[in-house]
């Protein structure tokens, strides 16, 4: 079973590697591009470009800039819903990577962050990837090929993942169609959502801030009970 899925791994691998030399990679932030693309090759043009965003994500693309272009050639439910895939399936291709190929080689390569990732993981890994998704600022791929090497629980990682994406998603998804219809509605939709995500993040933070201080005192009222006694 395991070779089966190693196998798997590989096959997948190749096909995104296959689409870093296709034209549309070359073109994939040049959105006129794309849209003449699409009308000229119909579906089968369709999932070429859902590959290639799948892997401009897996090699650390931005996931804001496949939400705006895919925004602005597609239909914002269409748009939304490829530019959610493209996130999932780019990061499932790191997530089995690492938990099947190269998890090892970086548990043996980084073993400080690695030690540090699984500790800050093992806790209520659901909310633990759900922050580090809705974060604006950080690398994916990271969150990815770390929480694959320490064996994060795969419905807690994606499942998390969908719901942290979302936001940031629908947010440039929306500023996408508003550009390319120049409807001031969506635009100013888009940035009404990206404020609420914000605040959101911000709470998340501080609530894990407070949950980190608590675990901490409890830890130093344990350490210091032996003393006591004695």
């Amino acid at each position: 079973m395991k070779w089966l899925k190693l196998v798997l791994l590989i096959i997948i691998g190749l096909l995104l590697a296959q689409q870093l030399e296709s034209p549309v990679m070359a073109h994939l932030t040049d959105k006129n591009w794309l849209l003449a693309y699409v009308q000229q090759h119909g579906l089968q043009g369709d999932l070429i470009i859902l590959l290639s965003c799948v892997a401009f994500l897996a090699v650390s693309g931005p996931k804001q800039i496949i939400a705006l272009v895919l925004g602005y050639i597609y239909p914002l439910a269409i748009a939304l819903g490829m530019a959610l895939l493209a996130c999932l399936f780019a990061a499932a291709v790191n997530y089995l990577a690492a938990r099947y190929l190269v998890g090892q080689v970086l548990f043996h390569r980084f073993p400080k962050r690695m030690s540090q990732f699984n500790q800050f993981a093992s806790h209520k890994p659901f909310y633990k990837i759900l922050l580090l998704r809705l974060f604006p600022i950080g690398n994916n791929v990271v969150t990815n090929l770390l929480s694959g090497s320490v064996r994060v629980p795969a419905f807690a990682f994606f499942s998390a993942s969908l719901l942290g994406y979302f936001p940031q998603i629908l947010i440039f998804v929306l500023m996408g169609a508003g550009i390319q219809t120049t409807s001031h509605s969506m635009i100013y939709l888009s940035i009404a959502l990206a404020v609420i995500s914000t605040l959101l993040t911000g709470y998340l933070y501080q609530d894990h801030l407070k949950q980190r201080l608590e675990m901490l005192t409890i830890d130093n009222a344990n350490l210091e009970k032996p003393h006591e006694l004695a």
